[in-house]
């Protein structure tokens, strides 16, 4: 009987452990993980006003040298990112205004950016001002964007929309070189690397671009990202 009892016993035992067990019905399997971030959720986290002003306080005398294309440096710059009114653009909109130093600074960069889910990404097109000048200063009035449509920025095409992940500690959008490709003003073709990382409460953001020859046409900043904080 104590045999029959220890023998029922191990069969138990070895019919559970060759059940798998159950996937966690939280886990997301890595393709569902983008819909965790929303183009709604990406405004929301970069709306407001950006400095670099802790990292520049810290850094190294050598990088605090004009910007150049070859050396080494770190500037001031002072950031914000406002949701504006674009229907021709998208319906997730947001103008970047970048000043030197601070608020009242020369503008170092125009952007627009627009957020839309393409093939089940969350993308991010990017375009230039062909004039910026008459949406200087215009961060305090996102109406002001109605009738902007495409004739008046420089866009970079599909290919160029950088691509929107969730990470642990927050989101990363990024294209790359081998990804984006385009011809700029000057005729020169070129490949663009871009990254912007929110980190915790920060904001990491860098870029650049290569020529053909694999010179470089530019880098902001070079070595090491902006790291950018709320005001």
């Amino acid at each position: 009987m104590r045999i029959t009892i220890l023998a029922l016993l191990t069969a138990t035992l070895a019919a559970c452990a060759s059940v798998a067990p159950k996937p966690s019905s939280t886990a997301l399997a890595p393709a569902d993980r983008s819909s965790l971030i929303t183009a709604e959720s990406i405004a929301h986290d970069l709306g407001g006003i950006w400095s670099n002003a802790r990292q520049y306080s810290a850094a190294s005398p050598a990088l605090k040298v004009p910007p150049s294309v070859d050396g080494d440096w770190l500037d001031l710059q002072h950031a914000r990112f406002v949701r504006v009114i674009a229907p021709a653009i998208g319906d997730t909109v947001l103008y970047l205004e970048w000043r030197k130093a601070d608020a009242s600074g020369d503008i170092t960069r125009q952007r627009i950016w627009s957020f839309h889910r393409r093939d089940g990404e969350l993308r991010m097109d990017f375009y230039a001002f062909v004039d910026g000048a008459p949406y200087a200063g215009k961060s305090n009035d996102p109406s002001a964007f109605e009738t902007l449509d495409t004739s008046q920025l420089r866009g970079y095409g599909p290919a160029c929309a950088l691509r929107f992940t969730p990470t642990d500690a927050g989101w990363r959008g990024e294209i790359t070189a081998s990804e984006c490709t385009l011809t700029a003003q000057s005729g020169r073709k070129m490949g663009i690397d871009a990254r912007i990382e929110r980190i915790g409460n920060a904001l990491h953001y860098q870029e650049s671009g290569r020529l053909e020859s694999g010179a470089y046409a530019f880098r902001v900043p070079p070595t090491r990202p902006y790291v950018f904080e709320r005001e």
